[in-house]
């Protein structure tokens, strides 16, 4: 029976009753009236310690994640800068749109921010005055610059006088390429020196889109070179005065640019495109030319929760900007183009290539939360349940100590009233030591074991000296 037990105690919540088999098989049924007083509650109410050790470790873990998660998660944003273009040009206008749409649509707060152009766009990006900005795909800039989507195509256009018949009338002549701050210049060069222009920069002015149209008219230039969406109004209203037209650049002026200027597509300025009087237009028939894409760009240290927002919203309602600014209708995939230069944002991208994150994506963060909450409420549960294991061990200790004082004092010898006094304190430590088992404020371990032996040794050393006790007496 003894090894039966044993085998069959394998269970944590056995090993309490193969300690107090042994504890009965030492001696310890000597005292009856401690099983009528202890006999053991149900073995439900012996895992409370640790339903409750790793209750209080779930509650500490989920305090701890929950305010680390608060302090570095942050709220989505909803104060945005925007940097545009010259007040009226046509980047001005596309961000407002832009602005006022996300204000009635998502309630964000978006204040656009007046510059000379693409490169000063990127410059107010790159040093974290502006969230967003519109450039130009063919304009240079840092590693940390990001996609958001593709808005419209721009094309070189090229105003000369009526009498202008092609570029090389152009050599050496005073010419207005845009704001310094502009994305007209690169393209221009490129193109005016592909085609053989000599004397490149030396009377080339950098002025605004009305300042140059005005030195036109004045003869102070003799071409405007300027990127810009086809149907800009300011052009169209300043052909409509007459005397003025679009320069034909080649049947394929982009074929060659390519080669040295890559981030170009070919474009076309379509026949008709700026009406100019009753049955007149500009041009009178398609001209080919140089074109690039505008692109809505941040940093790469926008959040992809925000950059999959507004990415979204944009594509959504594309059909109301549309209504305020019909060449919003070429806003597409940034993946359409070629040869762009900006990467596209890690949270863009999700947009486009998933239209709706999946579940992954999407519950990623709780998925995480639940996860660390996990991993910290096992890790808080197995240190408790080491400082709960060494304070038993501490406890048990104790009675380690009082059962070898008392052991000590019983091989010293001593006197019957004494040893009646030794019987009543071992009574004792074996009743405290059996409630706290019960109680699993002691554990059933190994040296649980050891200890109910040495106490039973102890409990024998008593009864013999009894015997002993009770043998002189009848002799006498």
């Amino acid at each position: 029976m003894d090894g039966y037990f044993k085998r069959k105690a394998k269970s944590a919540p056995d090993r309490w009753k193969l300690a107090l088999y042994e504890i009965r098989g030492s001696g310890f049924a000597e005292f009856p009236q401690y099983h009528a007083k202890n006999t053991p509650q149900p073995l439900s109410a012996s895992f409370m310690k640790p339903i409750r050790i790793a209750g209080i470790a779930l509650l500490l873990s989920l305090a701890i994640v929950s305010c680390i998660y608060f302090i570095t998660s942050g709220s989505p944003k909803r104060e945005w800068i925007l940097a545009g273009g010259e007040n009226g040009g046509r980047y001005d206008d596309v961000a407002r749109t832009l602005a006022a749409e996300l204000a009635q649509g998502k309630g964000w707060k978006v204040r656009v921010e007046g510059s000379s152009g693409s490169l000063q766009n990127l410059s107010l990006l790159g040093e974290g005055k502006a969230d967003l900005c519109l450039v130009q795909n063919d304009v240079s800039g840092d590693e940390n610059i990001r996609c958001i989507a593709t808005l419209y195509e721009e094309a070189l256009h090229v105003i000369v006088p009526a009498e202008v018949e092609s570029a090389a009338d152009l050599d050496g002549k005073a010419l207005s390429l845009g704001p310094a701050g502009g994305g007209t210049e690169g393209l221009a060069m490129a193109l005016l020196g592909q085609m053989g222009l000599k004397d490149l920069g030396r009377n080339w002015r950098n002025e605004s889109l009305e300042d140059g149209l005005q030195a036109l008219r004045s003869g102070e230039v003799k071409g405007l070179c300027i990127v810009t969406g086809v149907g800009n109004p300011t052009i169209g209203a300043f052909l409509s005065e007459g005397g003025f037209k679009l320069l034909g650049l080649g049947q394929a002026p982009s074929e060659s640019v390519r080669l040295s200027y890559p981030f170009v597509l070919p474009s076309i300025i379509p026949a008709g495109a700026y009406p100019t009087g009753p049955g007149k237009a500009e041009p009178t028939k398609k001209l080919p030319t140089l074109g690039t894409k505008v692109l809505l760009a941040c940093r790469a240290d926008l959040d992809e929760v925000d950059a999959f927002e507004l990415t979204r919203f944009l594509h959504q309602r594309q059909g109301v900007l549309i209504r305020s600014q019909p060449i919003l209708a070429q806003m597409g995939h940034p993946k359409e183009s070629h040869h762009l230069q900006f990467a596209i944002h890690e949270g863009s991208k999700l947009h486009y290539d998933s239209d709706e994150p999946g579940f992954i994506e999407k519950w990623a963060e709780t998925i995480g939360l639940v996860l660390s909450i996990l991993a910290i409420a096992w890790g808080a549960a197995s240190t408790l349940r080491q400082i709960y294991l060494m304070r038993m061990k501490e406890s048990l200790d104790e009675f380690f100590a009082k059962v070898e004082a008392i052991t000590s004092e019983l091989v010293e010898g001593t006197t019957t009233k004494r040893m009646n006094e030794i019987a009543r304190e071992l009574h004792e430590i074996r009743r405290e030591t059996t409630r706290k088992l019960i109680a699993e404020e002691l554990s059933a371990d190994e040296s649980f074991v050891i200890f109910q032996r040495q106490l039973h040794t102890a409990q024998q050393m008593v009864n013999q000296v009894r015997e002993n006790d009770s043998g002189s007496k009848a002799k006498k």
